[in-house]
C-alpha cells in the first residue's frame, strides 16, 4: 500500500492552539519507523489498527487508540503490523497547554492514553476530521487555560532562528506551557531545519543541510541525529518509506 499523508489547515478557532490536523494511511511495515521530532506535541487517534511502540528494553507493545503524545526529546520507534490509520492534531508549540489544562511537562517524552471516544465509526473522512477537531475545541473551551504571550513570543523567536534570553520565571513558565525549555527547543528547531535544508537549491550533502541549518559540521549534527532519533542520517533516510519520512517532510 502506498503511504498517503495529507495536512489541513484547523479551523479559524482553533488556529491559536492547533499548528495542522493531518491525516494517514499506510500498511504493515517490515522495520521500525524513526519519528524526528519537531517541537509540537500531538493528539494521536489511530482510525485503523494502532502502532506497535518499542520500549526500552526492545520490546513492542501496541498503543491505546487514542493517546496525547508530548513533546519528544528521544528517540521514538513505531511499527505498522496492519493496515495504519491516524487523525494527528499538531498543536503549536504552546498550544497544547490550553488542551491539556495542566503542565505539558508532565507529558514529554511519553504517549499516554486518553480514555475518550469520539464514536469515529461508520464516518467518512470529513466527517471524522469534524469530530476530533469538535472534541478538541471543547476540551480547550471547558479548561480556560489562559494563554501567556510572553512565552508564545519567545517560541516564534526561537522558530525563527533568533536568541531567547529567558529569566528563570520565563524558563519555568515556558517549559510547563510548551513541555521542554527554551534551550531544548531551539535545539528540536534547529534538528527540523535539517529536513528543510535537503530540499534547498544548491544542497547536494549531509554536509550542506548541516551548515545550512546552523551546525557547525556534520559530526555535529550526526550525535543530534544519534540522539533524537537513534540512528546515522543516512540510516533515517534509508528507511522504509512511511510514517516517519511523511512527518519528517510536513
Amino acid at each position: 500500500m502506498i503511504p498517503r499523508y495529507e495536512e489541513h489547515v484547523p479551523r479559524l478557532d482553533l488556529a491559536a492552539h492547533v499548528r495542522c490536523v493531518w491525516l494517514f494511511e499506510g500498511g504493515a511495515e517490515a522495520e521500525d519507523q524513526r519519528i524526528a521530532p519537531d517541537g509540537c506535541s500531538e493528539l494521536i487517534v489511530h482510525v485503523g489498527q494502532p502502532y506497535l511502540e518499542r520500549a526500552a528494553d526492545g520490546s513492542a507493545f501496541r498503543q491505546a487508540p487514542v493517546v496525547f503524545a508530548g513533546q519528544l526529546t528521544r528517540p521514538l520507534h513505531l511499527r505498522a503490523d496492519g493496515p495504519a490509520g491516524v487523525i494527528g492534531v499538531r498543536f503549536q508549540p504552546a498550544g497544547a497547554y490550553g488542551y491539556l489544562g495542566e503542565p505539558a511537562s508532565r507529558y514529554t517524552d511519553r504517549r499516554t492514553p486518553l480514555a475518550i471516544d469520539l464514536n469515529l465509526t461508520g464516518l467518512n473522512e470529513d466527517a471524522r476530521l469534524t469530530a476530533v477537531q469538535d472534541h478538541v475545541a471543547a476540551r480547550i473551551a471547558a479548561n480556560l487555560t489562559p494563554r501567556d504571550p510572553a512565552v508564545e513570543a519567545a517560541v516564534a523567536r526561537l522558530r525563527a532562528g533568533q536568541a531567547v534570553e529567558a529569566s528563570r520565571d520565563l524558563q519555568r513558565r515556558f517549559a510547563r506551557i510548551v513541555g521542554v525549555p527554551p534551550r531544548r527547543l531551539a535545539a528540536i528547531f534547529r534538528f527540523r531545519s535539517v529536513f528543510d535544508a535537503l530540499s534547498e537549491p544548491g544542497v547536494t550533502s549531509w554536509t550542506d543541510a548541516a551548515h545550512a541549518a546552523g551546525y557547525f559540521d556534520h559530526p555535529q549534527l550526526a550525535r543530534d541525529f544519534r540522539r533524537f532519533v537513534g540512528c546515522t542520517p543516512s540510516q533515517f533516510l534509508a528507511q522504509q518509506a512511511g510514517l516517519a519520512a511523511s512527518l519528517a517532510q510536513a
